[in-house]
Protein backbone atom coordinates (compact mmCIF):
# COMPACT_ATOMS: atom_id res chain seq x y z
CA UNK A 1 0.00 0.00 0.00
CA UNK A 2 1.40 3.10 -1.25
CA UNK A 3 2.24 5.95 1.41
CA UNK A 4 -0.46 8.84 0.87
CA UNK A 5 2.49 11.30 0.00
CA UNK A 6 4.10 9.60 -1.90
CA UNK A 7 1.06 9.71 -4.31
CA UNK A 8 1.22 13.68 -4.00
CA UNK A 9 4.03 15.62 -5.45
CA UNK A 10 3.52 18.43 -3.53
CA UNK A 11 3.63 16.50 -0.02
CA UNK A 12 6.61 14.42 -1.60
CA UNK A 13 8.37 17.45 -2.00
CA UNK A 14 8.16 19.04 1.34
CA UNK A 15 8.73 15.58 2.94
CA UNK A 16 11.41 15.48 1.07
CA UNK A 17 13.15 18.78 3.10
CA UNK A 18 12.82 17.54 6.28
CA UNK A 19 15.53 16.10 8.28
CA UNK A 20 16.27 12.56 8.22
CA UNK A 21 15.29 11.79 11.78
CA UNK A 22 11.66 13.71 11.30
CA UNK A 23 11.31 11.59 8.15
CA UNK A 24 11.93 8.58 10.20
CA UNK A 25 9.22 9.28 12.81
CA UNK A 26 7.22 10.32 10.52
CA UNK A 27 7.38 6.73 8.42
CA UNK A 28 7.29 4.88 11.80
CA UNK A 29 4.27 6.74 13.42
CA UNK A 30 2.47 4.94 10.34
CA UNK A 31 0.20 7.86 10.19
CA UNK A 32 -1.80 7.80 7.07
CA UNK A 33 -1.69 11.44 6.36
CA UNK A 34 -4.14 13.22 3.92
CA UNK A 35 -3.40 16.66 3.01
CA UNK A 36 -0.25 18.27 3.43
CA UNK A 37 -1.53 20.56 5.95
CA UNK A 38 -1.65 17.46 8.28
CA UNK A 39 1.85 16.42 7.51
CA UNK A 40 3.17 20.03 8.25
CA UNK A 41 1.07 19.60 12.06
CA UNK A 42 2.62 16.71 12.81
CA UNK A 43 5.96 17.53 11.88
CA UNK A 44 5.20 20.58 13.51
CA UNK A 45 4.68 18.69 17.03
CA UNK A 46 7.58 16.81 16.20
CA UNK A 47 9.69 19.67 16.01
CA UNK A 48 8.13 20.83 19.49
CA UNK A 49 8.85 17.55 21.46
CA UNK A 50 12.44 17.48 19.77
CA UNK A 51 13.09 21.06 21.57
CA UNK A 52 11.13 20.45 24.82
Amino acid sequence: MAIPYEQDPQMQQYFSTLPPMIQESILQSGIPFQTEEELRQAVENLMDNKNS
